[in-house]
């Protein structure tokens, strides 16, 4: 059943990433996507916040940001399984967990980034500058303290019943164990992340930013998930 469930995922996610962007990548769009920019995070003219939010591209980048934390989260899952049949998903797969990864990649790297690489690409002509937006405040100030309350928030109350005791009691923990491990994290995502969103804003069309870092994203929320569970893994083995 687990394993139909991943392949079902991928198949919905291959010809969605990948069409999407063999539709939109011409190097006549490319070239143009530096003078037409995406519209930034405001509301302007005829549009509405239903509009924002209903749009279509927003809907797509959300439903690929949740995919691929879907496998990236089974991938480092798969890697960490103590069991000695190796699978994809492990015997011991933890589907909790994999759920809060989903919810935070569907709203946060398909979501809010959505938004905060249109207002980047909007805002600042250099594509150093935005680099550095994207890496030196939204990074620190928005992703991670996004992640370390959203996904022992998610765990706990899965697993206990949310607002019960034992989930307060096990936010908590997770929350503690999380944080801990969020200045290594930290690094390793400007070692990982400087580089790809280099090529990224010099490189990338600005509708495709999204999907761009949800492609490579597979690769990080591995990384992630493995950083910020491997002692829980470890301690509760």
């Amino acid at each position: 059943m687990m394993k139909q469930l991943l392949l079902t995922f991928l198949l919905l996610l291959v010809p969605q990433t990948f069409g999407f962007v063999a539709t939109q990548s011409s190097s006549k769009h490319v070239a143009s996507a530096y003078t037409k920019r995406a519209p930034a995070l405001a509301l302007s003219g005829d549009a509405t916040l239903i509009d924002q939010l209903t749009d279509p591209l927003l809907l797509q980048h959300m439903a690929t940001g949740g995919a691929l934390a879907f496998a990236g989260d089974v991938i480092a899952q798969s890697l960490l399984s103590k069991e000695e049949e190796k699978s994809i998903p492990p015997k011991d797969w933890d589907v909790i967990r994999t759920n809060a990864f989903v919810v935070f990649g569907a709203l946060y790297t398909g979501g809010a980034q959505h938004f905060i690489f249109n207002y980047l690409n909007n805002s600042f002509d250099e594509p150093l500058a935005r680099l550095g937006m994207a890496q030196f405040f939204f990074i620190p100030f928005c992703y991670y303290p996004t992640f370390l309350f959203m996904t022992p928030a998610l765990r706990a109350g899965w697993e206990h019943g949310f607002g019960s005791e034992e989930a307060k009691t096990r936010q908590n923990q997770l929350f503690s164990e999380v944080a801990s491990k969020i200045p290594p994290t930290l690094l390793r995502n400007w070692c990982f992340w400087l580089p790809v969103q280099f090529v990224q804003f010099n490189y990338i069309p600005a509708e495709l930013n999204v999907t761009f870092t949800a492609a490579f994203g597979v690769i990080w929320n591995a990384i992630l998930s493995w950083s910020t569970a491997a002692g829980t893994t470890e301690k509760e083995a």
